[in-house]
């Protein structure tokens, strides 16, 4: 049966600490194994983990233990904590069959920056950096994104470097509608960018530009039909719309409000709402920000099919379940900007990679043209613009 007898390991870590020449680290996992009591009973004897494999990483060693009893997470959880304190060093517990015991020769960072990103194929953006290295999401794969966190902590850097990095790789191809309903004061000053089709700074523009852009895509979508098309990445347009939103708890109606407003407000939900439901073979992605996620800030609809959420630290752990589906965010630390948790069918927290405007603008000035602006969309073959 298997045990684990954490207050021995308290003399344990006398017993280890005690020693003038450093130990190995399989020495000291080993001594911890028995020092807590890790293993199992088989006909009167003790039977500890034993080392299989080994695996070099560019991070640290991954050490491969065997044992023939299922480890569950109450049990990882403060094996993992004590492996950690022992060896002084970041410590990931995985048991699928064999124990797998990462020990990492470098922490979490506290900061990256844009510059340090890699070069990535494909219609894929940074998330951030972790223990494990690099971690990259592709809109091609999943569509939409929900972002949530309390403000200054990189929400809004986060979509401002992904906008940087989309441009810098894909410049003739990307386009971007933003809604910024902080009043314009975060993106306007992009908004003569030929990737930026248009800022929409408060509701009313909102309203007027998705309810263009809906006409558009029905029409696309009739153009796909006619082809026999049903998402396009397998046709010949290279082209990708971004609709991203910034504080979207701005368009989520209140009783007190004049009733223009909420219906307008309401019919913004269910543009966004109909992106996300249908709108994402067509070549449309979604992100969808907001510093207060509830109910009413960020949909179902737009909620559930968007397979990626991201965190950055929240006040309570309402709403970590409400922006992740689970509780963290509000654990996250509270002294370090940028970190952030990634939701896809796992957790990871990562390190997201900073930007300044100066950085940023510098880096896609060159994109900037004077537009004149005309009151309909210009169309192409497999594609569409929204000018």
């Amino acid at each position: 049966m298997f045990e684990l007898l954490l207050p021995v390991a308290v003399g344990g870590a006398a017993l280890i600490f005690g020693r003038k020449k450093p130990m190995e680290d399989t020495a000291l996992i080993e001594l911890v194994f028995k020092n807590v009591g890790v293993g199992y009973k088989q006909d009167q004897e003790f039977i500890y983990p034993s080392l299989v494999d080994t695996d070099e990483l560019e991070n640290g060693k991954r050490y491969v233990y065997q044992t023939v009893v299922g480890l569950p997470e109450k049990v990882l959880a403060p094996l993992e904590a004590l492996l950690s304190s022992t060896l002084n060093k970041p410590i990931k517990l995985k048991y699928e069959k064999y124990l797998y015991i990462t020990v990492y020769s470098e922490s979490m960072p506290t900061k990256v920056f844009y510059h340090e990103i890699p070069k990535e194929e494909g219609w894929v953006v940074p998330l951030g950096k972790n223990l494990e290295g690099w971690y990259f999401h592709d809109f091609d794969k999943v569509p939409h994104m929900t972002n949530a966190g309390t403000t200054r902590f990189g929400k809004t850097v986060m979509i401002k470097m992904m906008m940087t990095y989309l441009i810098e790789q894909h410049p003739d191809d990307v386009e971007f509608l933003i809604i910024d309903l902080k009043g314009g004061l975060e993106f306007d000053k992009y908004k003569d960018l030929i990737q930026v089709k248009g800022v929409c700074n408060d509701v009313q523009q909102t309203y007027e530009a998705l309810t263009e852009l809906h006409d558009v895509l029905a029409e696309t979508q009739l153009e796909f039909l006619n082809r026999g098309w049903s998402n396009i990445v397998d046709t010949p347009s290279n082209k990708r719309l971004f609709v991203i939103v910034d504080e979207a708890a701005q368009l989520a109606p209140e009783k007190w409000m004049p009733k223009p407003v909420k219906d307008m407000m309401s019919a913004c939900q269910w543009y966004l709402s109909e992106i996300a439901r249908v709108y994402g073979a067509l070549g449309v992605r979604l992100i969808y920000a907001t510093q207060y996620p509830t109910a009413d800030t960020i949909p179902r609809q737009i909620k559930q099919n968007s397979d990626i959420k991201v965190s950055y630290r929240l006040p309570t752990g309402y709403a970590s379940e409400v922006a992740i589906d689970e509780k963290g965010a509000e654990k996250l630390p509270s002294d370090i900007k940028g970190r952030a948790l990634i939701k896809t069918h796992e957790i990871k927290e990562v390190q997201t990679p900073f930007i300044t405007d100066q950085e940023m603008m510098k880096r896609v000035k060159k994109y900037a043209i004077t537009k004149t602006v005309t009151p309909k969309e210009t169309r192409t073959d497999d594609t569409f613009e929204i000018r």
